[in-house]
């Protein structure tokens, strides 16, 4: 009987690690392939179809995607430098325009500037031939009026010389007159001492008192004349002396007021240059135009680098399951049934004299002969 036993543990172990043998390695293989699954399907996501020699999957879109981001960059930057170049050209073209129009401006200050001055300058000479033709008037007016005055003082010069000639003419008539008169009467004073008969020493004493009479008188006539003469002379002398002394203020009064014309005249040409000096200091500079702004150069366009295009890396290795030899676990399993067999067999029947088995009961720690050698028993259930 414990050969019964022997045999029925080795078919039941030995079918039972058959078919945990099988069973695992049926596990292992439906676990490779589900890996094999993923792996592929991993690296048709990462990088396209594993039997196609062409990049695709996420990695061709992120090498598409950055070849259009440096597209879009290229483009914005061309952009980018196309309007800063129109920018530059713009700045240039309103710089000029404001070159052209600030030198136009000064063309036209300076135009005016001189306008202004030949303006200033024709008043300025309108100014001085009215300031000339005033200053002719005085010069005119002031000799006309010395003429008027030396004109007069010569009259009246002329009037008290023609006096005093009157009163040395009225002086000699009187004078002849008188002198006549006493000789008339010297005369009439003789006769009538003649015709009283009067005669002898007498006679010619009354006569020669006669004489002597009429001398003195004319005698005193004679020196009335001379001292009158003499008056007129010194009064005719005082006023020759007051007309020349009139002549010369006259002649100096004339020439100051030459001299005093002059002058004003000089004043009147210096006022007119200085007025023409300051109408052309008012002109403006010559206006020259400012150099041109330099012409705005191209900008310089940046190199890319291209973006680097992955290469599709080998294909994912397969996992390969680790299986086991089911006929050798049955077997190996069977060994271990059986010798487990025989042992429970051997236990049972062992010592018994009633001839009926012994069944161990738990607890007791008796163990079977395969347990007790070290196997530790089937692992799969």
């Amino acid at each position: 009987m414990p050969a019964f036993w022997a045999i029925g543990g080795a078919v039941l172990s030995g079918g039972l690690g058959f078919l945990g043998s099988s069973s695992k390695n049926r596990q292992a293989k439906e676990a490779a392939d589900r890996q094999n699954e993923y792996q592929q399907k991993q690296y048709e996501f990462q990088y396209g179809s594993v039997y196609s020699p062409e990049l695709g999957g996420e990695a061709k879109r992120q090498y598409d995607f950055a070849v259009e981001g440096l597209e879009i960059t290229k483009r914005n930057n061309e952009k980018n430098l196309q309007f800063e170049e129109a920018t530059q050209l713009q700045r240039y073209d309103y710089g000029m325009g404001i070159r052209d129009y600030e030198y136009s401006q000064a063309v036209r200050l300076y135009d005016k500037s001189v306008s202004q001055a030949l303006q200033q300058t024709s008043f300025n000479e309108l100014a001085e031939n009215a300031a000339t033709v005033d200053q002719d008037r005085l010069i005119h007016e002031q000799l006309l009026s010395l003429a008027f005055d030396e004109t007069e003082t010569l009259f009246n010069y002329g009037a008290a010389a023609a006096g005093v000639g009157l009163k040395q003419r009225q002086a000699k008539a009187g004078a002849a007159t008188e002198a006549q008169a006493t000789r008339i009467s010297a005369l009439k004073s003789t006769g009538a001492a003649a015709a009283r008969g009067m005669a002898g020493r007498s006679a010619a004493k009354n006569v020669q008192g006669i004489l002597a009479e009429t001398g003195a008188r004319q005698a005193a006539i004679i020196d009335q004349l001379m001292f009158s003469t003499e008056a007129n002379d010194q009064e005719l002398f005082r006023m020759n002396r007051q007309l020349l002394f009139d002549q010369i203020g006259f002649q100096t009064s004339r020439e100051s007021a030459k001299l005093s014309d002059a002058a004003a005249r000089s004043r009147l040409r210096a006022q007119r240059l200085q007025a023409d000096m300051q109408a052309y200091n008012g002109i403006a500079l010559v206006p020259e135009i400012a150099p041109p702004m330099p012409k705005p150069l191209a900008l310089p366009r940046p190199e890319y680098q291209e973006v680097f295009k992955p290469a599709k890396p080998p294909r994912p290795q397969d996992n390969v399951p680790m299986l086991e030899n089911a006929w050798m676990a049955g077997f190996g399993g069977a060994i271990q049934g059986a010798q487990m067999g025989l042992s429970i067999g051997k236990g049972l029947y062992s010592g018994d004299s009633g001839g009926g088995p012994k069944i161990p009961t738990p607890g007791t720690g008796t163990q079977s002969a395969a347990v007790q050698a070290g196997w530790p028993g089937n692992l799969n259930y």
